[in-house]
């Protein structure tokens, strides 16, 4: 099982349909990517105390760490979700820890107290000005090393209900079997700076070998991971990776150093302008990242041994609080590697050295679909798993819910990205509900002048009272005899009220209904614009697929107007977008928003004013919400309702004469007491209703 499971609702990672096309699949993909996005992005803004933003990479680039923003691979799978948790909270930790200065200053010739300078120029035979350009690559490779013991260590340590997320990361990353036997053969033990750096950024494998080269144990010393948490800073990482580079100078022959950078450059070459080169001229934040001190926690040890496929408690703990045990190696006789083998472990430490040097290369998301995302993002939209144990019985434990998307901001953007079933930018549709939008705003205007009565204050003030605020008028009657000199005033003002307007978005509300429909909850929203202390949210129940997908659908709560942040105005130029669309999640829908909407201040009424033509259905795989048990479950949330102190108004709209059938007895169930059967195209009627609820005389 992935750590995520137990939160994360697996229907993310469901593939689509085989049916559909290409395009389809992608499309359907785009929410999931959004909710995927959002669930990293809590996880680096929790562990990190920061507001970091999590994006894809949609510019066709490997991925980096700029400072400011954390970027993740774009690819939905559930092998991989821990291990992309692990990276971004790594890359995370890196803008909240990592002082990027300190590898800027580095390039720039700062070098280290614990580098010898002139040794190392003497060796050379060069000035000491031109050292960076001769050890610069390496001291930053170590660099990158202990500066991801430093940081990985604090957020292992501070949060450790994380740590599974590492683990998987490094088991991706770093963990393989024939990492452990290459540790353990003949390769890599001449004094070269390929052997070192495989035998550095491995020490926390179980299967090190302290004297595979000269001065690794004194490397291991100076590296104190046991006490890594004795670096506070950046530069003080650097000052360690100073002295390792020193040890490791003085072990290596000035041919092998020269070989190991003319290798490097020749690779550099090869590859174009790599990140390895571009970092060096530190002009940039992205360049300065490149060069490794994002996204490239190497060296943390493994979860669990390669051998025996079992874990200790040191394994567990991925060597950072206990990699100081088994110090003096594997020992014994070291075998070599078959030809195949070497190739293996080439490939083996060339992911190594690629997560080291921040060249990870993630799924890269289009343009096109970047821009979807970011109009997603806009929206402010999230998610909850709604109908956990729907249906549940004596023989079944119920349904394991289903995700259900709340958009909490509707945009221009968003309904001009095509994302949303119920937003249509169809000249069609847009023409046929304009007129009722302004009908409902002239009507809402008469409404607002009778529920101005809400914003009046009503101020009685009595006279000649025994107690209460003396009145300067009446202080000279004491001279009489008259003791009866205070005042008391009573003020009277109506109680702030939230009304939250929900309206049944389904394909059945077609027609007359939804265009009186529309009208009344916009006059309603008009008429509270008009007073001081009604405010008024109207949302749609509906569901989410990609236009032409309907394989993979969600039950899906559109807020389409917040007054509390909205103006007015978003409803003269919006609303006509809106239109029904797909089936009726009544009760999921509810359940999503269950928290917010009982979530108001005290002293504050809270109002649901409910807007369906029947009851609820609803069926994408995950879950078959309808008959009986989706009334209850429906009415269940409405009982939560008015537990939380939330009044319930519910309209069962129609538009035919006759008894409605068992629409009319269904509805009842759900709405009990509160459900009203009216034409709301007539808006006395709606006024008397309300009246009701505000106790206003209109």
């Amino acid at each position: 099982m992935s750590y995520s499971s137990f939160w994360l609702d697996n229907s993310i990672f469901e593939a689509s349909d085989d049916n559909l096309t290409t395009v389809e699949k992608k499309s359907s993909d785009l929410m999931k990517l959004m909710a995927y996005k959002r669930s990293i992005g809590n996880f680096v803004n929790i562990v990190t105390g920061k507001s970091i933003p999590v994006t894809f990479d949609g510019r066709g680039e490997d991925s980096y760490t700029d400072g400011q923003s954390v970027t993740i691979s774009a690819k939905l799978d559930d092998k991989e979700f821990d291990p992309v948790v692990g990276l971004a909270l790594h890359e995370g930790s890196h803008i909240a820890l990592t002082d990027f200065e300190t590898l800027t200053e580095m390039r720039n010739g700062f070098l280290p107290s614990t580098i010898n300078k002139e040794w190392l120029a003497n060796r050379y035979n060069c000035g000491v000005d031109d050292l960076k350009w001769l050890i610069s690559n390496n001291l930053k490779s170590l660099l990158n090393y202990v500066e991801d013991r430093r940081i990985d260590n604090h957020i292992y340590t501070t949060a450790p209900g994380y740590r599974g997320y590492y683990e998987s990361m490094y088991d991706k990353y770093f963990h393989s079997n024939v990492i452990d036997k290459g540790l353990q053969s003949s390769e890599k033990r001449d004094e070269d700076w390929d052997s070192y750096m495989f035998r550095i950024i491995n020490l926390t494998n179980t299967n090190r070998d302290l004297d595979a080269l000269k001065g690794l144990r004194e490397i291991w010393n100076v590296l104190d991971l046991r006490n890594i948490s004795r670096l506070k800073t950046s530069w003080d990482a650097l000052e360690v990776a100073g002295e390792i580079l020193m040890i490791v100078e003085k072990n290596i022959s000035v041919e092998s150093q020269s070989q190991s950078g003319s290798d490097s450059n020749s690779d550099e070459e090869s590859n174009g302008d790599t990140n390895g080169e571009s970092s060096m001229s530190g002009d940039t934040n992205n360049q300065q990242s490149g060069g490794g001190m994002s996204g490239e926690g190497q060296g943390t040890s493994t979860p669990s041994d390669g051998n025996d496929g079992e874990e200790s408690d040191e394994n567990n703990d991925i060597g950072i609080d206990n990699v100081g045990s088994n110090p003096n190696g594997a020992g014994g006789q070291y075998e070599p590697l078959s030809d195949r083998q070497k190739k293996m472990l080439d490939n083996a430490i060339k992911k190594q050295n690629d997560f080291m040097e921040g060249e990870i290369t993630k799924k890269k998301i289009s343009k096109a679909d970047k821009n979807k995302i970011d109009q997603l993002d806009k929206a402010d939209i999230k998610s909850e798993v709604t109908g956990k144990g729907f249906n549940k019985s004596d023989w079944s434990t119920g349904s394991n819910g289903v995700q259900t998307y709340i958009i909490n901001n509707m945009t221009k953007g968003l309904i001009d990205s095509g994302m949303v079933g119920m937003l249509s930018t169809s000249p069609w549709s847009a023409d046929r509900n304009e007129p009722y939008i302004k009908k409902g705003i002239q009507l809402g205007t008469i409404l607002g002048k009778k529920l101005k009565t809400r914003s009046e204050e009503r101020v009685l003030t009595t006279p000649r009272m025994k107690s209460g605020k003396l009145s300067g008028r009446m202080i000279h009657e004491i001279g009489f005899g008259n003791f009866d000199i205070f005042e008391q005033t009573l003020i009277n003002k109506s109680t702030p009220v939230l009304l939250h307007i929900s309206i049944d978005a389904s394909s059945s509300m077609s027609g007359k209904k939804w265009f009186n429909t529309q009208t009344a909850a916009v006059a309603i929203a008009k008429a509270a614009s008009m007073t001081d202390n009604i405010n008024v949210v109207i949302s749609y129940r509906g569901v989410y697929y990609s236009p032409g997908n309907y394989a993979s659908v969600q039950p899906l709560m559109l807020i389409a107007y917040d007054s509390r942040k909205d103006k007015f105005s978003k409803i003269q130029q919006l609303f006509k977008y809106i239109t029904y669309d797909g089936t009726t999640p009544e009760g999921l829908c509810y359940e999503a928003i269950l928290n917010e909407l009982t979530k108001t201040k005290n002293g504050t009424d809270t109002y649901l004013i409910n807007f369906s033509d029947g009851w609820p259905g609803f069926d994408n795989g995950q879950i078959s919400y309808g008959g009986v048990a989706a009334r209850k479950h429906t009415a269940a949330q409405v009982k939560k309702m008015r537990q939380a102190g939330v009044q319930v108004l519910s309209y069962f709209i129609a538009d035919y004469d006759f008894g409605h059938g068992g629409a009319m007895e269904s509805f009842t169930q759900m709405y009990g007491k509160d459900a009203e059967f009216i034409d709301t195209s007539n808006m006395t009627q709606l006024a008397k209703t309300l009246n009701k609820k505000f106790e206003v005389k209109i």
